[in-house]
C-alpha cells in the first residue's frame, strides 16, 4: 500500500509539471501501477480483518464509497481548477493530499514486511480459478463503458458544444452519483 502511495504521488507530481505526450502518457501509466498496488492492498486489508461475509460486504461497501465519492468530485473539481485556476493546481492539491495520505500511512499503518509460512498460490492457480475469472471478467466489461467515455467524451463536447473545462468535468457526476450509489447499495446487500 505504502509503495501505491509512493508511486502515485510521484505520478500526481508528473503530471503537474508535465507537457508533452510521452511524459503525460508515463504518468498516467505509473498512476494506474500506483493505484492499483494501493486498492488491491487495501481491498486485502480489508477482507482479511473483515472474515464474516456480511461484515466484509459491509466494509468494501464503505471503501468502495469512499473511492465512489473521491470520482464523484474529482471530474468537477479538475475541471473548475483547470478553467479558473491553471493546469497544474488540480495536481498539486492532489499531490498534497497524496503527501498526507503517506504521512498517515506511516503514522497509523507503520508498514513493514510480514513473512508467512504458507506459500502463496501460483499466477498459473489464480489465472485458471473459475471465480477469479469470472470476476475479472466482470469488472473489466463494467468499466469498459466509462473507459470509452472519459477520454472521449470531451473532446466530443469540445468539438461539437464548445463546452469548457469546468462543463466537461460536470457532465460525469451522474456515472459518479451512480457509482457512489451502487457502491453502498450493492456491497452490503449481496454479501
Amino acid at each position: 500500500m505504502f509503495t501505491g502511495f509512493i508511486i502515485m504521488f510521484i505520478s500526481t507530481l508528473i503530471f503537474a509539471f508535465g507537457r508533452s505526450y510521452g511524459i503525460l502518457f508515463l504518468a498516467r501509466a505509473l498512476q494506474g501501477v500506483g493505484s492499483s498496488c494501493s486498492s488491491v492492498s487495501g481491498m486485502g486489508m480489508l477482507a482479511e480483518r473483515y472474515q464474516d461475509d456480511k461484515e466484509r460486504g459491509n466494509a468494501m461497501g464503505i471503501a468502495l464509497g469512499g473511492l465512489a465519492l473521491g470520482v464523484l468530485i474529482g471530474p468537477p473539481f479538475g475541471g473548475v481548477m483547470y478553467e479558473f485556476v491553471g493546469k497544474s493546481a488540480p495536481f498539486l492539491i492532489l499531490s498534497a493530499l497524496a503527501l498526507g495520505d503517506g504521512i498517515l500511512q506511516l503514522l497509523v499503518l507503520q508498514p513493514s514486511v510480514v513473512y508467512t509460512e504458507a506459500d502463496p498460490p501460483s499466477l498459473k492457480t489464480l489465472i485458471t480459478d473459475p471465480y477469479i475469472v469470472l470476476a475479472a471478467g466482470a469488472i473489466t466489461f463494467a468499466n469498459m463503458g466509462i473507459a470509452m467515455l472519459e477520454p472521449s467524451l470531451p473532446i466530443w463536447m469540445m468539438d461539437t458544444m464548445c463546452a469548457s473545462r469546468w462543463e466537461q468535468g460536470a457532465t460525469f457526476l451522474p456515472a459518479s452519483i451512480s457509482y457512489l450509489i451502487g457502491t453502498n447499495l450493492f456491497g452490503p446487500t449481496w454479501a
